[in-house]
Order: C-alpha cells, then sequence, then structure tokens
C-alpha cells in the first residue's frame, strides 16, 4: 500500500510516517519513487506506537530496535533490561522533581490563603 493509505489505516500523519522514514525506524520499499508499505511496516509502526504510549524517546526506541537482531535471545532481554531499568530510573527522578515543585506549589498557595 502507498503512504496515503497506511496513514488512513494506521490513525496517523504523513509527518509523523516520514519522521520515522528518516529515523530508521520504519524502511518501506521504494517502488516507482514512492514508498510501499507492507503488513512489516504496519507492525513496526504499531510497536513504536506502544513504545511511544510508554513515554518512551525516539533514541530508546532505536536502541530497542537495534536489540530485534538478536531477537528471543538472551543478549536481546538484558539490553533492553539495562534500557528499561535506565528510563525507570529517569522516570522516578522526573517524578521527584515534580513532586518537589508541586510540594512548593502547595506551600505557595497556602501562603496565599492565608493573606486573604
Amino acid at each position: 500500500m502507498q503512504i496515503g493509505q497506511f496513514i488512513t489505516e494506521m490513525k496517523t500523519t504523513k509527518e509523523t510516517v516520514r519522521y520515522y522514514i528518516d529515523e530508521q525506524l520504519l524502511a518501506p520499499e521504494k517502488m516507482n519513487g514512492r514508498y510501499e508499505f507492507t503488513k512489516i511496516e504496519q507492525n513496526e509502526f504499531e510497536n513504536i506506537r506502544e513504545l511511544r504510549d510508554m513515554g518512551l524517546p525516539i533514541r530508546i526506541i532505536k536502541q530497542i530496535k537495534t536489540n530485534k537482531d538478536f531477537c528471543g535471545t538472551k543478549r536481546q532481554w538484558e539490553s533492553n533490561l539495562t534500557i528499561i531499568d535506565t528510563e525507570l530510573s529517569r522516570v522516578e527522578l522526573e517524578l521527584e522533581k515534580l513532586n518537589n515543585e508541586k510540594l512548593a506549589l502547595i506551600f505557595v498557595r497556602e501562603a496565599l490563603k492565608s493573606r486573604l
């Protein structure tokens, strides 16, 4: 299928698809100057979407995709586990930062309320 049909079926935008192609996350064949998408690209797109929904950045998704070369092996699992552990640590730090911001805002709110 061509890009228009792919976009419709995947409920996405041309910009998103082109970005994923530029980032080498999708690799459709090019025939007569047009991209041709197969079930493989549909599956890849769904995988990318699931990983993005988890909040993973493109650079991490690229690392995970690289690990697919060792699909189903201990090496892949260990590498992906390291990636996920690193991302969990990043999220924990972000949550801590957000919680500190929340506490500061609550403090300021309470101070303002006491002046009213």
